[in-house]
């Protein structure tokens, strides 16, 4: 079972966000900080913590949703994003969906693909005008029928 418990302990999910293994797929390894801004859910799957997922709400009705698993749980992953997907559908009044991927972190790119995301572009030089990232998207519906037919 996954589940998600919102969270504003800045303790941990800095600890989080700065593990090791997540840096390693982040935008040029640099460390990360809290931001109050966004909203955020710890992660337990089987009643062991395994991460933090979060959303900015960038625009109304739409959030920049991100994940960062900690190493043993990453096997859990595509669950983990689907279930998040229907968390927030059913919580919230969310139109549209957005996370992004350095191009160096292929990993994340075939993450958000493989949890209903569409690849919309690619912007050069994103992060710090060294590494290009890949943007991806969905709305609503878009989301539903991926949940409800796995395309």
């Amino acid at each position: 079972m996954i589940t998600f418990t919102p969270t504003r302990n800045i303790d941990l999910i800095e600890t989080v966000g700065n593990h090791p293994d997540i840096i390693a797929g982040s935008n040029n390894g640099d460390g990360y900080d809290y931001k109050p801004e966004c909203r955020y859910f710890e992660v337990n799957v089987h009643g062991q913590f395994g991460g933090i997922v979060y959303y900015n709400e960038i625009q109304p009705l739409t959030f920049d949703c991100h994940a960062m698993y900690l190493p043993e749980i990453r096997g859990f992953s595509k669950e983990i994003g689907l279930t998040f997907w229907r968390y927030i559908l059913t919580n919230t009044t969310v139109q549209c969906v957005t996370s992004f991927a350095a191009r160096k972190f292929r990993h994340g790119q075939m993450y958000c693909a493989m949890i209903g995301l569409k690849r919309v572009g690619t912007i050069k030089k994103y992060f710090k005008g060294v590494d290009d990232v890949t943007f991806y998207a969905a709305t609503r519906e878009e989301l539903t029928d991926f949940l409800n037919n796995g395309r």
